[in-house]
């Protein structure tokens, strides 16, 4: 697991890849006490597992560089990565929802607890990496896995999965004929007769619009008026496994 650590106080970032070092986990480490050359990095190398990121730092906060990090992602079709923030208080968990942080560590960070991070992030990307949907489309039947799909949206009897690299497959098919399918995927939820939604792309939701980290947005129509409590119970719920 390639693993990025960002923090100002270099001793803290040296007692968490200590903490990493003693948890056995197998991984490679790279530490930057800066946002900005946090971000440099990552826009210019391929893979990046996961980002350890303090809150509090000066310049660019934490929260600010997963911001910059989610919008890179989907400007740039890159494979989003697990982000956990580091901090002294858990003030800040609200604020870690806007943008799908995996989870949160007081700091200084336990190895026991470093290594619960690990095997929750293993098995997460276990179950969501084989899920998804035989389709069949231009006469071609091919799997495709719900990772890649971004939202999914209905036009005169085609169902458009819109997919993370801007592209996008169509079928003709009523949604409700492969909704079962779809809803067994935790991570989508319908917010609109005409759209299905990948939550873990959500940046945020203004009054009854979301608004993907892509900039899409998507109404939230009154029929699906408690979608906004389903996506907070489903970020709470992958938070605490």
């Amino acid at each position: 697991m390639d693993i990025l650590i960002c923090d100002d106080m270099q001793d803290d970032g040296l007692k968490l890849q200590q903490a990493i070092k003693v948890s056995g986990i197998p991984a490679n480490c790279c530490y930057f006490e800066k946002g900005a050359d946090a971000l440099a990095h990552i826009r210019t190398n391929a893979k990046v597992d996961l980002c350890f990121l303090d809150i509090i730092m000066p310049e660019m906060t934490g929260i600010e560089l997963a911001r910059n990090i989610r919008k890179m992602e989907h400007a740039e079709g890159k494979k989003a990565c697990d982000i956990v923030f580091l901090t002294a208080s858990n003030d800040f968990a609200c604020e870690s929802f806007e943008v799908n942080a995996f989870s949160y560590l007081l700091k200084p960070p336990e190895p026991q607890k470093v290594a619960s991070i690990f095997h929750e992030i293993t098995s997460a990307k276990k179950e969501s990496d084989i899920s998804g949907i035989p389709i069949s489309t231009k006469g071609i039947t091919k799997f495709l896995y719900f990772r890649d799909v971004s939202y999914i949206e209905v036009i005169n009897y085609k169902v458009y999965f819109h997919l993370n690299d801007r592209d996008h497959i169509s079928i003709v098919s009523p949604l409700g004929a492969i909704m079962p399918q779809i809803m067994e995927d935790k991570r989508f939820a319908q917010c609109h007769r005409s759209f299905v939604v990948n939550m873990d792309g959500i940046n945020k939701i203004m009054g009854n619009t979301l608004i993907l980290y892509s900039g899409k947005q998507i109404p939230i129509s009154k029929t699906y008026a408690d979608f906004c409590d389903n996506y907070i119970e489903y970020l709470i719920k992958r938070r605490h496994g």
